[in-house]
């Protein structure tokens, strides 16, 4: 759901961010162990999303180990 415009303009991206996670997962793919990357289907830039990984490198000064963390 999008709150203003910028929201809106991030949803597809974060959909399909999130269709290639969940799709790949269960098809038995390790994100943890080899973290997705996608390719944007009108820049061709690749993104990692291996900030989505269980297994991320903490953000430094990071102590809550929460997502915001």
């Amino acid at each position: 759901m999008g709150t203003s415009g910028n929201q809106f303009k991030n949803a597809p991206p974060a959909g399909r961010f999130l269709a290639t996670l969940v799709a790949r997962i269960e098809a038995g793919h390790d994100h943890d162990r080899d973290p997705l990357r996608c390719t944007g289907e009108h820049t061709g830039l690749v993104v990692d999303l291996g900030a989505f990984s269980r297994k991320r490198p903490m953000a430094e000064g990071a102590t809550s180990r929460t997502v915001l963390g």
